[in-house]
């Protein structure tokens, strides 16, 4: 019984180890080409990684820059509203002089003539003062000269047409609130005019003390070599943006109409 268990044994261990062989048999070796497509598809992740790095570069400094660009300090916008307030002036003193002549005309028995240079004189004046601008402005600071160069100046490109527009929105708001005036005084027979007129001097008022406030434009500063102070200044204006190329556009910008200016000047001499 002993021989027969041991022979048992002897077969059934053979048996085993024969069927592990053909299990290892039937199992596919990796190929040659296998094995190069998965050095080459390592290949192509280690070449996607490094491309991956190489953009990431690129990927942040954009996204620098954008968020740079979202970055407005809101002084910007309250050096826009200060100086738009000339633009509300110039409204409301166009708009207001109509509706103070009808008590004017009482109170001082103004004829047609007087009442029509009166009410033209206003805008008669802006329409002479706007030919001479360029000139005068450069002086004495036209206030609806000034204003929209101003805030172009002081604007950061991606907002510079929007700002800019509020001198346009200032100034039909200012012919608005002129009329509104109008109305409430144009019951008082006496006095009603001096109201509708003085009323004027509180955004003027306004407008001084925000003045004292307000920095110089970067642009007239480099033109009057104040180089250090308009860099000063564009920082403060740009918070946490990059102002070097700005400022050298400016600059250029500058110079070129220099050139220009100096060359026509040399041309009619």
């Amino acid at each position: 019984m002993s021989r027969k268990a041991s022979a048992n044994a002897e077969y059934t261990l053979r048996s085993l180890s024969s069927l592990m062989g053909e299990r290892r048999r039937k199992q596919p070796e990796p190929d040659a080409a296998s094995g190069a497509g998965e050095r080459s598809l390592l290949a192509a992740e280690a070449g996607a990684g490094l491309e991956r790095t190489g953009a990431g570069g690129d990927l942040e400094r954009a996204a620098r820059r954008q968020f740079q660009q979202d970055e407005t300090p809101a002084f910007v916008y309250v050096a826009a509203v200060f100086s738009a307030l000339g633009g509300f002036l110039f409204g409301y003193d166009t708009g207001v002089v109509s509706g103070a002549m009808l008590l004017l005309k009482r109170q001082l028995g103004l004829d047609a003539l007087w009442q029509e240079l009166l009410v033209s004189g206003s805008v008669g004046a802006a329409a002479v003062a706007a030919l001479a601008g360029g000139a005068l402005n450069g002086v004495c600071g036209i206030a609806s000269m000034t204003v929209p160069v101003y805030i172009a100046e002081v604007s950061p490109p991606n907002l510079r047409g929007r700002l800019v527009t509020i001198n346009t929105l200032f100034i039909t708001g200012g012919q608005f609130f002129a009329s509104v005036v109008d109305g409430a005084f144009s019951y008082l027979q006496k006095d009603g005019w001096r109201y509708m007129l003085g009323l004027a001097a509180i955004p003027a008022v306004i407008q001084f003390f925000g003045f004292l406030f307000l920095p110089e434009s970067p642009r007239w500063l480099i033109q009057k070599g104040q180089t250090q102070k308009a860099r000063r200044i564009l920082s403060q204006m740009r918070g946490n943006q990059t102002i070097d190329e700005e400022y050298d556009s400016i600059k250029s910008n500058i110079e070129e109409e220099e050139k220009e200016v100096g060359s026509g000047v040399c041309f009619a001499e």
